[in-house]
């Protein structure tokens, strides 16, 4: 076989092994841990069955990954009004994951962008409106001085209803403290002053009753050891005793007889 023939086999060899592997770099799709892939056709627009994880024969059709994993996302600085007139900033953290039976119609609904660019657009925009209309509910100041926790859960709970139809699943949600004005600020420690006092005076008169029920309780003890003792005083006593007792005072004194109104004294000593 002549050298130029080798030669043309060997580059058409090489040629054929390149198409192939382009090919097979093409023809195949791996899909990422935590991901799922949406599959775009050509000649039938966009498939409802999803991608898993791994590498996948996806053949001529384009390919989008949208993380199905847990994902972390902080808002700051979002804009709210409360009850009472006050406009506030409040940091919002919240958790959240895409649907996988539903990453297929998120596509066909916002088109060829990540679930990134749709979090940082529409599901900013959902949570903006839920927070203003929640907050709008409370004053600032119970804000801060109880209701924090029930605006949080209705925050998650109305957020979580308003993207959860589009294929976004919220999982927690959690609000900081909102900025106060010194007007705010100044209201904010006269109730703590107060529940300082309060705490205080109840701790005095928790004092006060403790120590009174101590001295009723010593009376009480005194009073049933008086009793006690002139129970057995009383007890002790018996004819006997009074006789020796009557012979003891007759040895000293003589005795007092009384009869039909005369005393007759024993001077016999």
């Amino acid at each position: 076989m002549k050298e130029s023939t080798l030669i043309k086999i060997g580059v058409t060899s090489v040629v054929v092994i390149g198409v192939g592997v382009v090919a097979g770099f093409r023809l195949f799709e791996k899909i990422d841990n935590g991901f799922v892939g949406v599959s775009y056709s050509m000649n039938g627009g966009i498939k409802d069955k999803t991608l898993s994880q791994g590498v996948k024969f996806v053949g001529l059709d384009k390919v989008i990954q949208y993380p199905i994993r847990l994902q972390t996302v902080q808002a700051k600085d979002v804009s709210v009004s409360t009850k009472d007139g006050k406009k506030t900033k409040v940091n919002i953290k919240y958790d959240y994951k895409v649907d996988p039976t539903k990453a297929s119609q998120m596509y066909k609904e916002f088109g060829n962008i990540t679930s990134e660019d749709i979090e940082k657009g529409w599901i900013k925009s959902k949570l903006q409106k839920e927070s203003r209309e929640v907050y709008a509910k409370y004053s600032l100041l119970n804000v801060l001085s109880g209701d924090s926790s029930k605006v949080e859960a209705e925050i998650l709970e109305n957020f979580s209803q308003s993207v959860e139809k589009k294929g976004f699943i919220i999982e927690d949600v959690t609000v900081g403290v909102p900025e106060v004005d010194d007007e705010t600020q100044k209201s904010i420690d006269a109730i703590i002053r107060a529940g300082q006092e309060n705490e205080k005076a109840k701790l005095d008169a928790e004092t006060a009753k403790t120590k009174a029920d101590s001295d009723a309780y010593k009376q009480v003890k005194k009073a049933e050891a008086e009793a006690t003792s002139n129970n057995k005083v009383s007890d002790s006593i018996n004819e006997n005793l009074i006789k020796y007792t009557e012979a003891q005072a007759r040895l000293k004194h003589g005795w007092v007889e009384v009869q039909t109104g005369e005393a007759i004294v024993n001077a016999g000593k």
